[in-house]
């Protein structure tokens, strides 16, 4: 019994916001961007909310499957639109899945994978004897962002990094297929708070907590060192869980955070840069949407095989990180 992976969805707002614009707000420029990072301009929801990018990234991945089917949706998101009802609740409405339990989950940048994880564990968990009994058939994993939102725009550091966008993906539980062929999930204590974002309440009279409004803060130079060993580590993990090595993957998306640590991963996991998927340059770095994303690019570029070995590995805030190896 295999959960494979049937459909894939990608969704981008309309408005684009090139290096050289964004260089009318903040001391830079497109060659300084491009060199650190890679990102040559990134997709910035104006009108669009979050739900609007999930549901219609959705919509695009349930193409041909009838919707009566999805029996599970988990939205991936550090920026939902509402605290309640969840993103996943109303993706659940907004696309008509009728039977579908639903819930959000918050693992930052690694949030795909999570969901890819926990949605796997599910839909196995209700099987038996290699045929689903009463449980879950299919499930529908998203990741949906608007990291604009939380963005400090007087930090060149961090503004230059992030866009807004959703990538999502339906799996089936499929007896004749393998699929998802293992994962591995860390998290590790950030004990120096390289990575955090303050939440935004309403400030009542009894409380003598600092309410102030603090968008994403990063230490640059410690989330790529951290980065960049638990991509590797991740990877590994999962590859030997199944006893793979390094050279059976045919195709490795990463979270699209930084062209430069997609770069030294690679030279640290000892593979061609050709391998890697990478998407960075159009979209930025859209959190928990860029796996799905660029796994939607793969595949939609006609290089992508029945039976090719895929390595997808997030990491981010927490700090965690996770990696799945998935055969297509």
């Amino acid at each position: 019994m295999g959960i494979r992976i049937i459909g894939v969805g990608k969704n981008l707002p309309e408005r684009v916001v090139t290096n050289d614009e964004m260089s009318q707000y903040i001391d830079t420029d497109n060659e300084w961007i491009l060199e650190r990072t890679g990102i040559a301009q990134r997709h910035v929801a104006t009108t669009e909310k979050s739900i609007d990018m999930a549901a219609a990234a959705a919509e695009e991945a349930l193409e041909g499957i009838d919707k009566e089917t999805i029996d599970l949706v988990i939205v991936a998101t550090v920026t939902p639109d509402d605290i309640t009802p969840s993103m996943a609740a109303q993706v659940k409405m907004a696309a008509g899945l009728p039977n579908a339990v639903a819930f959000d989950i918050n693992a930052a940048c690694s949030g795909f994978v999570y969901g890819l994880w926990i949605a796997e564990s599910l839909m196995k968990g209700s099987a038996a004897g290699g045929s689903v009994t009463n449980g879950m058939k299919r499930a529908l994993v998203i990741g949906t962002e608007r990291m604009t939102r939380i963005t400090n725009w007087v930090d060149r550091g961090t503004c230059i990094l992030f866009g807004d966008g959703a990538g999502a993906a339906v799996l089936e539980n499929d007896p004749d297929e393998r699929g998802i062929l293992s994962t591995f999930i860390k998290n590790y204590d950030d004990v120096n708070g390289v990575m955090k974002c303050k939440a935004n309440y309403i400030n009542p009279p009894f409380w003598e907590d600092d309410l102030t409004p603090q968008p994403l803060y990063m230490r640059g130079r410690a989330v790529f060192k951290f980065a960049v060993n638990a991509i590797d580590e991740v990877t590994r993990g999962a590859l030997e869980k199944i006893g793979l090595t390094l050279d059976d993957v045919d195709w490795f998306v990463p979270h699209q955070a930084n062209g430069r640590i997609i770069h030294a991963a690679a030279q640290k996991l000892g593979q061609p840069l050709e391998k890697f998927q990478i998407s960075i340059k159009e979209s930025a770095n859209v959190s928990s949407a860029t796996v799905p994303m660029a796994l939607y690019d793969l595949e939609s570029s006609g290089k992508l095989k029945k039976g090719d070995i895929i390595a997808v590995m997030g990491f981010g805030g927490g700090l965690c990180a996770a990696g799945a190896i998935i055969e297509w």
